[in-house]
């Protein structure tokens, strides 16, 4: 080389030009990107996929073929012994041949560009339809997506609150979605998929895109169907109005559903369980610096261990945490299928049938449809033979209606039934708004976390059930079918309407009641408690039993209360081993001949 010429720079190979061309080709899509999404009304994160992911993946291939391409040419012209490039392939498009081979390259280059654009850009799409999230990839989130779409919200798509805009929670989406792959495909996933989803995108991010808290104000008129427990399914319908104000102290001051969401004051609090059902302390900052701290009286740990727990910011998941994947109760979903008619509120007895059929335990959906037809069909062959001959169809029907909600709800290969989910909407059939509103969360200073009714909504009327919209402010009926007095009157609502369970209709469904007692079978409550909803006090035994009845007025035992050995909704005094209780010396007496009363008759005189 003569010593006036330029050494040729490393650069000038065939490698590190096509490299070149890629990185210049990428740096032009990411501008024509950038472009196209600021001039968008709505962020894309397709676009942003191509802008921050795709494109400058393709330009960090064309700078590395560049190095390598000048790697690879110092290499050639230290074994040759020169500082001469090679000369770049020559294209003479006068030359027939490499005329053919142009057009063939450039126009197969063009398609198969276009095609791999188009392609990828759908199998992106695809990857975020709800049929790849419900049904392919995620089978296993089957009982979410059944519950999906029967939801409010079925006509969204599932990214949109579970990834929202932007690469950034794609990226997340996918990475995480790529640990799932796995867990499915070595069924390393649990039964039930447990929840709260952790590291979810905040609510502020994805549902006030469509709802914006700080606005909401005023009532809303909520008119629930219902149908009571007895043979003619009697409807009515409870009227109230949900305050769903308090998000904004410009549009509804601090009352209603939404203060939590005022942006003058944050909540916080922290829960003992993953599914944040046991909220031990709660933490209120007010606009001007104040703060208050509401502490359980059950919760029986130290400060110490309170102060080490996580601590959340409350915001609107910790309400709504089952926006989509609802699984309504049993007595819910049936209430809804007579009002729409899917079962006849004609026949008798059909919402006690029908929800005692749907709360049984079956070991599969087969075993609970086979289940549901019997128990739903054998009650009217049995009970009303008439009925089951002339309104058959109508029987097919609400057994079909039956198996149905049952289907949409649970799913035992998944462990998944009413019961699995809480609900923190309400407090009807979970503890939900009683988690911290429960009258047992109290500050330092005595004042306690209010319970009253008022502040969320107005006091529920019952009345018969009536058209939509008809406004009904009072009624002479009751509100509650069962008077809530004495310690009724304290009792969440959940320990009553619990979720998968039937409510109970009278009192010896939660009190152990031996109806088959002397007696009880017959008796009513008040013929005892002379106080009402009260255990005590009870009517006295003298008042309706005399010694000709069989009291004991003589004897070793006269001196004994009747409540020493006839415990309440007992009675009966069978077998030993109440006997041995005040006997133990008598252990070894007559222990062949069964219970005590064989001989005695517990009046001081042997049999």
């Amino acid at each position: 080389m003569a010593n006036n010429e330029r050494p040729v720079g490393l650069y000038r190979n065939t490698v590190s030009f096509f490299g070149a061309l890629v990185s210049a080709g990428s740096i032009l899509l990411i501008v024509f990107a950038l472009a196209l999404d600021l001039s968008l009304k709505r962020p894309s994160p397709y676009i942003g996929i191509f802008t921050y992911m795709v494109f400058p993946a393709f330009f960090a291939v064309g700078a590395i073929l560049v190095l390598y391409g000048m790697r690879r040419e110092s290499l050639r012209r230290r074994r040759v012994g020169t500082e001469e490039a090679l000369p770049y392939p020559r294209v003479d498009l006068n030359d027939p041949l490499h005329r053919k081979w142009f057009s063939y390259v450039a126009l197969g280059g063009t398609f198969l560009a276009i095609l791999m654009t188009f392609v990828t850009y759908n199998a992106f799409l695809y990857s975020e339809s709800v049929s790849f999230c419900g049904t392919l990839c995620h089978s296993v989130m089957k009982p979410e997506y059944e519950a999906y779409k029967a939801s409010p919200h079925a006509k969204v798509s599932c990214v949109d609150c579970h990834v929202g805009h932007g690469a950034s929670w794609y990226v997340k989406a996918k990475i995480s979605g790529a640990r799932q792959v796995l867990a499915v495909l070595f069924k390393w996933y649990p039964t039930p998929i447990p929840t709260p989803i952790e590291n979810l995108r905040p609510a502020r991010e994805t549902c006030e895109e469509c709802h914006w808290p700080a606005k909401f104000f005023g009532t809303q008129l909520m008119q629930i169907p219902h149908f009571r427990y007895d043979e003619k399914n009697t409807p009515e319908q409870i009227s109230i109005g949900v305050k769903t104000g308090g998000g904004s102290a410009a549009l509804g001051g601090t009352a209603g559903i939404h203060w939590h969401m005022l942006i003058e004051n944050k909540v916080h609090y922290v829960a003992l369980d993953r599914q944040k059902q046991e909220i031990p302390r709660i933490e209120v900052r007010h606009a001007g610096g104040r703060v208050e701290e509401y502490t359980s009286l059950d919760f029986k740990g130290t400060e110490e261990q309170l102060r080490a727990l996580p601590r959340d910011e409350m915001d609107c998941m910790d309400c709504h945490n089952r926006p989509t994947h609802i699984f309504d109760p049993p007595e819910t979903a049936v209430d809804r299928a007579m009002t729409t008619g899917l079962i006849p509120r004609t026949l008798p007895w059909v919402k006690k049938v029908v929800v005692d059929a749907l709360v049984r335990e079956y070991p599969t959906r087969e075993k609970a449809h086979e289940g549901m037809l019997g128990e739903i069909g054998d009650f009217y062959a049995k009970r009303y033979p008439e009925v089951y001959k002339k309104r058959a169809a109508e029987i097919e029907k609400t057994v079909a209606t039956a198996v149905s909600i049952y289907d949409r709800s649970v799913f035992p290969e998944m462990k998944v039934n009413w019961k699995t989910y809480p609900s923190n909407i309400g407090h009807r059939n979970w503890p939900g708004c009683f988690r911290c509103h429960d009258g047992r969360h109290v500050s330092k200073t005595g004042k306690v976390l209010s319970m009253e009714c008022a502040v969320c909504h107005t006091q529920p009327v019952r009345s018969p059930l009536m058209p939509i919209g008809t406004v009904l402010t009072a009624s002479r009926m009751p509100w509650h079918p069962v008077e809530l007095a004495g310690k009724h009157g304290r009792i969440l609502c959940n320990r009553c309407h619990a979720a998968g369970y039937r409510p109970p209709s009278d009192c010896a469904e939660c009190h152990k009641i031996d109806t088959s007692a002397p007696m009880m079978s017959s008796m009513k409550c008040a013929e005892c408690h002379a106080k009402v909803f009260e255990a005590k006090p009870v009517a006295g035994c003298k008042d309706c039993h005399d010694s000709v009845s069989g009291l004991h007025v003589k004897g070793e035992h006269k001196e004994l209360s009747c409540t020493d050995c006839h415990k309440p909704h007992g009675w009966a005094v069978t077998g030993r081993d109440l006997c041995l209780g005040c006997h133990s010396d008598m252990k070894e007496h007559n222990k062949d001949r069964g219970a005590c009363t064989k001989c005695h008759d517990f009046r001081g005189r042997k049999a």
